[in-house]
């Protein structure tokens, strides 16, 4: 039964990882998925995958004590990954991309505050955490944001959005880089 469910979950990481590629939500290298296994595990897309060609093998187990369980290589954010499940218990699923219209809006704002009614909805106002090295090594500041909403802008990096689904995630994402083309014109 667990090998099914980790089947089924790897499935949607690479399904979630199409659609993000799709929609033009991630490009090259960047971007990770993770999905809650149990109490004690996750999974997390690998180090130096593509997203958009994910396969079950570019997905990995690891422990909430850090340890791989199956696979290669973690991907570099897993500490980010690791911290936001060890503090949100509910959280079921994590989504981490750099989204082009995301980075370019917080290059130069703190907070974004939705033009319409549905992402008013979806989204509420999305803060900005101070991101200062490549991967995230503080998590402390995202964990706070996160506490107040289910997404943060990275400032200089992306956005990160966690919630019960995969799904959930890519809509508050979707949501966001949409709103913020239109803040464009």
């Amino acid at each position: 039964m667990i090998i099914n469910n980790l089947l089924k979950d790897k499935k949607s990481v690479a399904s979630i990882g199409r659609l993000l590629w799709d929609k033009d939500l991630v490009g090259g290298l960047n971007g990770n998925i993770s999905v809650r296994v149990d109490d004690d595990s996750f999974l997390l897309t690998g180090r130096g995958t593509c997203l958009g060609f994910l396969q079950e093998e570019d997905v990995v187990l690891l422990g909430l004590d850090g340890t791989l369980i199956e696979g290669k290589e973690a991907s570099n954010e897993k500490q980010l990954h690791f911290d936001i499940f060890r503090n949100f218990p509910e959280v079921k699923a994590i989504i981490h991309t750099h989204t082009t219209c995301t980075n370019a809006f917080f290059f130069n704002n703190n907070v974004f505050r939705p033009t319409t009614f549905e992402a008013e909805y979806v989204l509420g106002e999305v803060h900005a955490v101070d991101q200062t090295t490549m991967n995230v090594k503080d998590t402390a500041p995202v964990i706070a944001r996160l506490r107040e909403n289910r997404i943060v802008a990275l400032r200089r990096h992306g956005v990160v959005s966690v919630g019960e689904e995969l799904f959930e995630c890519f809509l508050k994402i979707q949501t966001l880089e949409e709103q913020l083309r239109m803040e464009a014109f």
